[in-house]
Order: C-alpha cells, then structure tokens, then sequence
C-alpha cells in the first residue's frame, strides 16, 4: 500500500516538472524572440543613423570645398540664369536680390592656363522626381559638369549673396566675399531628415 502511494507521487512529481519544463521553455522562446526582434531594431536603427551621419558629412564637406575654392577664386560672377562658361566672365554683385548660380575663376590649376572657369548650381530635379543636387560645373576646352553630393541628398535651395566682385577702385575698401545659404533634405529609408547650412567665404587672392 505504502508502495503504491510512493509511485504515484514519483508519478505526480514526474509529471509536474513536465509541465515546468514546457512552461519554461516557452516563457524562455518569447524572451529571446523578443531580444532578437529588439536587436534587429537597434542594428537597422543604427545603420539609419550612420547612413544619415555619411550624408550630413558628405553635405558639410561639399561645403568646405565650394567655400575653399571660392576664397581662393576670383572675379566672381552671380546670376539667376545659366552662366557661359567658355566666354570672359564680368564679375557682379547679387547682394539684394540673391543668386542661385554663381561662377568664378579658380586658384591656378596645373594644365588648366587662364581659361579654367568654375561653377556652382542647383542640380536639376531627377528623372525619378526625387532629389537634387549640388552641381560643380567646370570648363578647360569644355564644360564638364558633376554632382557633389550624395544621391540621398535633396539640395531644395540654393542662395549666393556676392559683395564686392567687381575691381574696386582704390578707395574702395570693400573685400570680395561670397554668403551661400544652402536648404535640403536628406532621406535614408523613407525617413526625411532637414537641414540648413550658411558659410561666408572671404577672397583671399588678389584680382587680376
């Protein structure tokens, strides 16, 4: 009798862990299928966050060169409209009203000669309809163009406010500076981030 009571608790008990086992089990797949998704989420969230940081930067150093090149450059040219580059460029200001394209003679290039000019616009819209670009035009014996920016870099404004381009006479104290103000959009993975830049660039050569 004493025995029959034994083996059926070693039976209850049997059975009992079972269930704990199975119950543990699952609890512990829900914890890990929960810790897994938040990792995926925190892996795509980060490379979010890096491809964001890549083209912010990619931005600012656009703008590092333009306004290098600009210090250094000389007889600037602002328009509205395109500018020929192939012809002799008559420097003009565009402080009131602002231009969105703006040329100018670059600092000496090696095999260029004086008849290197460069150019800075707005790219046109994409044939998709989806970004814009930071356009670097830059004529030798042609005029070859290319985007400075990265493709997920939407520039939707472009503004040059030019002083003191044109030859100062001698009592004129005024020195050849270049505003741009710079507007876009940068989307990574749906996500539009916006952004606004403003340099100043300052003449550093001396006009010929």
């Amino acid at each position: 009798m004493i025995l029959q009571k034994i083996q059926k608790n070693k039976v209850f008990m049997s059975g009992f862990t079972l269930i704990e086992l199975m119950v543990a089990t699952t609890l512990f797949t829900i914890v890990m299928m929960m810790g897994v998704g938040s990792l995926v989420v925190s892996s795509n969230s980060a490379k979010a966050s890096q491809k964001l940081r890549t083209a912010v930067d990619n931005v600012n150093f656009a703008m590092e060169s333009m306004s290098r090149e600009l210090r250094m450059g000389t007889l600037y040219t602002c328009g509205t409209t395109t500018i020929s580059l192939s012809g002799a460029l008559a420097p003009n200001d565009c402080s009131s009203t602002p231009g969105n394209i703006i040329a100018f003679k670059p600092q000496s290039i090696p095999g260029g000669g004086e008849s290197v000019r460069v150019a800075y616009e707005i790219g046109s819209l994409r044939a998709d309809g989806v970004t814009r670009g930071l356009v670097r035009c830059e004529y030798t014996t042609t005029t070859v163009c290319s985007n400075v920016v990265s493709s997920d870099v939407d520039i939707q404004m472009l503004k040059f406010y030019v002083v003191g381009s044109a030859l100062p006479p001698a009592n004129n104290q005024i020195q050849p500076s270049v505003k741009i103000l710079v507007k876009g959009v940068v989307t990574i993975k749906g996500v539009a981030t916006p952004f606004t830049l403003q340099t100043l660039a300052s003449q550093r050569s001396t006009e010929k």
